[in-house]
């Protein structure tokens, strides 16, 4: 196929904006979630969410679109491949197209070593971040080939590549390299049916998680918050943590055509962790 031109009078550039598009979430709690549903809907899309926590969904859809003209929500359980297909039937039924998923949901609370780790808690793990969000993508695969160009972001992180918390990530960390292996692998397979697929990954990320956990971890040994988040800093080579705000900015790009080229990578959002 010979590309159009983008000469004048030819196709028009790709845009970074969403409206028109529909786009699914699934893990929408008070950070990375939340963040990346807002950054949706300013650009313009409808949003879809699932979450395992029926509550907190429903707090988080009220304070977003409070009217429900732009979103709908599903309490959703990502292992269970019958939730998955109901939560893209919600997709479906209230807006009629699915332009974008964003795999957010992940169990990140067990920690520990291959010694000192349990088995059964790791395989836990292994099955909701990586099968589920599998499952997920399966369920979806359908109605986003039939936009013809369409994207799948996966959200990894840097544990993927690097020692995570003291107590050890072993888990977390396998299932977030798992992931990034399985987006290359998706990326090949689903690219002739216009279907991108990619991986954002995300390093120390302030937000309402973080907060928490450097909180903890400044009362522990004595000193004040920001403190401890002053060590991080010190870690990064921009000496600045990315927000959960901006990870979502960039999740947007990859939801919007102005993407339309990239496919099968791994963007770090890090502030420079990695490579400091």
């Amino acid at each position: 196929m010979i590309p159009e031109s983008t000469s004048a009078g030819g196709a028009e550039a790709p845009s970074l904006a969403l409206a028109g598009k529909v786009v699914l979430i699934s893990g929408v709690g008070p950070g990375l979630g939340r963040a990346t549903s807002m950054a949706a809907l300013r650009a313009g899309a409808n949003v879809v969410l699932g979450d395992l926590n029926a509550v907190a969904l429903r707090a988080i859809a009220d304070q977003l679109d409070p009217t429900g003209a732009r979103l709908a929500h599903q309490r959703t359980d990502i292992s269970s491949a019958s939730e998955c297909r109901r939560l893209v039937d919600v997709a479906m039924q209230r807006f009629g197209r699915l332009d974008a998923l964003v795999h957010v949901a992940a169990m990140d609370s067990v920690f520990g070593g291959l010694v000192d780790g349990d088995m059964d808690e790791f395989a836990s793990v292994i099955g909701v971040n990586v099968l589920g969000t599998l499952e997920l993508t399966r369920a979806a695969v359908p109605q986003l080939a039939a936009c013809k160009t369409s994207s799948v972001v996966v959200v990894g992180s840097t544990a993927s590549v690097r020692q995570g918390m003291d107590e050890g990530n072993l888990a977390y960390g396998a299932s977030k390299g798992a992931l990034v292996t399985a987006v290359r692998h998706l990326a090949r397979e689903l690219g002739p049916s216009g279907i991108r697929v990619n991986t954002v990954s995300p390093g120390w990320k302030w937000g309402p998680v973080l907060e928490r956990y450097l909180q903890g971890e400044a009362d522990r040994t004595g000193v004040s918050l920001a403190h401890a988040v002053d060590d991080v800093n010190a870690q990064l080579a921009l000496r600045r943590m990315p927000d959960d705000h901006d990870v979502a900015a960039v999740i947007a790009f990859f939801c919007s055509d102005a993407s339309r080229s990239i496919t099968g990578q791994n963007l770090f959002v890090d502030g420079g962790e990695i490579w400091h």
